[in-house]
């Protein structure tokens, strides 16, 4: 395990598949947010304190994708700063090899998945995937880009569902998917679009 601090309010944990597996946790357990993953959680964020100074004295969301076949990628952001260190993660990313940064949100059921994609700002080069995994309904979101209307949608979707760390490479292998592509203009353009 290893702990980039991307800022002041934001830390990257790479940990591999490996060691995952030395911990006798599987990815369905990352996913299914079970005690061990809860300890995995803590003792990563007590390792980051210790290595670069970072506190999560404040409300905070988490971020995970694959970096690669064996690295699993946790990002950490506190809330408060996020559109400030969304703007850092945008310049940070051009260093991470063209990787696209998702957000992966759980609803209960599907009307309401309906009523945030209903509410959600229009994004020129939005790409989401609508899966279903274990009676939930999991919506993955890449370029979303960055500023107010990524934080307006953010702020839809946390009122409808809630941010995961999962990704949509566990999703499509595990799960059933619903809509593949443009799950939100296609459940905008067949349900009609509330406000």
């Amino acid at each position: 395990m290893r702990v980039q601090k991307v800022n002041e309010h934001t830390i990257r944990i790479f940990i591999s598949l490996t060691e995952l597996s030395d911990r006798d946790i599987t990815m369905a357990d990352l996913f299914q947010r079970s005690a061990k993953t809860e300890q995995l959680f803590w003792e990563l964020i007590a390792q980051a304190r210790e290595e670069v100074e970072f506190n999560l004295d404040q409300p905070f969301w988490i971020q995970a994708t694959v970096a690669s076949n064996d690295e699993f990628v946790i990002t950490i952001m506190k809330q408060e700063e996020q559109h400030e260190a969304s703007n850092k993660e945008k310049a940070a990313r051009k260093s991470t090899k063209g990787r696209v940064t998702e957000l992966v949100y759980v609803f209960a059921d599907f009307e309401d998945v309906l009523a945030a994609v209903g509410r959600l700002p229009e994004f020129n080069q939005l790409r989401s995937g609508l899966f279903l995994f274990e009676k939930e309904y999991y919506l993955v979101l890449n370029r979303m880009g960055t500023g107010k209307k990524r934080l307006l949608a953010e702020a839809i979707l946390d009122e409808y569902g809630e941010i995961v760390a999962t990704t949509g490479v566990f999703l499509s292998e595990h799960g059933k998917i619903i809509i593949p592509i443009k799950a939100v203009q296609t459940l905008n353009a067949a349900f009609k679009k509330t406000l």
